[in-house]
């Protein structure tokens, strides 16, 4: 009995050391392949947001919440301040999760969120266009010395400023293989914040390196 006692209180001792060692390994590797996959970003932060990590995967092979932040993105036309990725509920395999490998491909649940800045945006846009103000729903723009107010979109993979008799003027934003769903926009007080959902991870998140297959 009491060989058993230690048996369970070396097994609880070895868990626990796991919960502290597994999730920063586990971090470390997305944002080594995020920064691989996408070196336009200045810098990316990995947050495993399920406690306790080592204990649910044992029991259920899931992790369910890991978000990705990656910050100052020169991607496309415009600099993208942040880009977050919100992964919920992601089946793993127990073996390669102790080499801090998480399978991406498959998952319940991803929200994608990017803001752009104005200023970001006002040296972005066309030469003639200037002092753009972003302002909750609208924004206000000078055009040749002509200040108008503008709605603003997000179609075609442009954010669009409308500009009634002037016309229209926009900027690209990063293809699909960055953003792989239908953006919509919502424009706040010096930002403008973009955001879709979708069913998988975006492919710079996927895991690269080979491991062993996924435990049913």
């Amino acid at each position: 009995m009491r060989l058993l006692v230690l048996l369970v209180l070396a097994g609880l001792v070895a868990l626990a050391a796991a919960e502290v060692v597994v999730p920063p390994r586990i971090e470390q590797g997305v944002e080594e392949r995020v920064v691989n996959q996408v070196p336009e970003a200045t810098s990316v932060d990995a947050a495993v947001r399920s406690f306790p990590v080592v204990a649910r995967v044992l029991a259920t092979g899931r992790i369910e919440r890991l978000v990705v932040t990656l910050h100052d993105v020169a991607r496309g036309e415009v600099r993208i301040d942040s880009v977050r990725v919100d992964v919920r509920g992601i089946e793993v395999s127990r073996r390669a999760l102790a080499d801090g490998e998480v399978d991406l491909e498959h998952v319940d649940s991803v929200a994608l969120r990017a803001t752009i800045t104005e200023e970001d945006l006002e040296e972005a846009l066309p030469g003639n266009v200037a002092d753009l103000r972003l302002l909750p729903g609208r924004a206000e723009v000078t055009v040749a010395g002509q200040t108008v107010g503008s709605d603003v979109t997000v179609r075609g993979g442009r954010v669009v400023f409308d500009l009634g008799p002037l016309g229209d003027v926009g900027v690209a934003l990063p293809g699909p293989d960055f953003f792989p769903c239908p953006l919509e926009g919502e424009v706040v007080h010096g930002a403008v914040h973009l955001f879709c959902t979708l069913d998988e991870v975006p492919p710079y998140l996927l895991r690269r390196l080979q491991s062993a297959a996924p435990v049913s």
